[in-house]
């Protein structure tokens, strides 16, 4: 693994403005970031964004700790473990061409059910399913917010932020390993993932005072607008 100094600052600026993203509004992060990354640099993904991640989330779920749904934590975190064993799995064989183009596509397949009409009860099987595709999400590209973000998108604001971010914060245990195993969370991506850690802490620290006058709902077509177009890009140079 070689990531250029430039490429690294690069990936600092963007972890910082995805993380005030989601920050603010509960998600975002991994949607704008993770193909911005894999446009810089394969090895940005999954495991080093991964780390920087880990940080702002759980910073998320520490600073709304009081709101946190741990019943609806508990059924996703279960649903995650066979989800997280398939992506492990893709992972390993995975090239950085094919890694590109499994990004753009989980990328947007997250935006379509994001914005698609699809209404989805919050119950115990559906939390199973979403830890499932969350899992295996989290660890093949390096994010699994949309499926847990669908079920929980009408929840009060510091609800849905604390919740998301004890879920992934609890889900560490399960994606570390497997992103581990898969050979792509060694030294060199931890080494990658620490440079990250500021951009993410000043991302969260910047959103404290902008998440009470930030309206989710006006923000996140924007988020998710962007992601596409990333994703698009991804693709064209995939098949460029």
């Amino acid at each position: 693994m070689n990531v250029e100094p430039e490429i690294i600052l690069a990936a600092v600026a963007i972890m910082a403005v995805a993380s005030c993203v989601q920050g603010s509004i509960g998600f975002g992060c991994g949607l704008l970031a993770i193909p911005l990354f894999a446009l810089l640099d394969p090895d940005l993904v999954p495991g080093p964004i991964f780390v920087g991640n880990a940080a702002l989330t759980t910073s998320t779920a520490l600073r709304e700790r009081q709101d946190i749904d741990w019943s609806s934590v508990s059924w996703a975190t279960a649903g995650r473990l066979p989800g997280t064993i398939v992506g492990s799995l893709v992972l390993a064989r995975a090239t950085d061409t094919s890694l590109q183009l499994l990004v753009a596509i989980v990328i947007l397949a997250a935006v379509a059910l994001s914005v698609g009409p699809l209404k989805v009860p919050t119950n115990s099987s559906t939390l199973l399913g979403a830890g499932g595709f969350s899992g295996f999400s989290s660890t093949s590209v390096g994010f699994g917010g949309p499926p847990m973000a669908l079920l929980l998108q009408h929840r009060p604001g510091p609800q849905f932020r604390s919740t998301m971010g004890a879920y992934f914060t609890v889900g560490l245990v399960m994606v570390v390993p497997g992103i581990a195993l898969a050979g792509r969370l060694g030294l060199d991506e931890l080494l990658v993932g620490a440079a990250l850690v500021p951009g993410a802490f000043a991302g969260f620290a910047a959103s404290g005072p902008l998440r009470r006058h930030v309206d989710a709902r006006s923000l996140a077509p924007i988020v998710l607008a962007g992601a596409t177009v990333a994703a698009i890009a991804l693709l064209v140079r995939v098949f460029g």
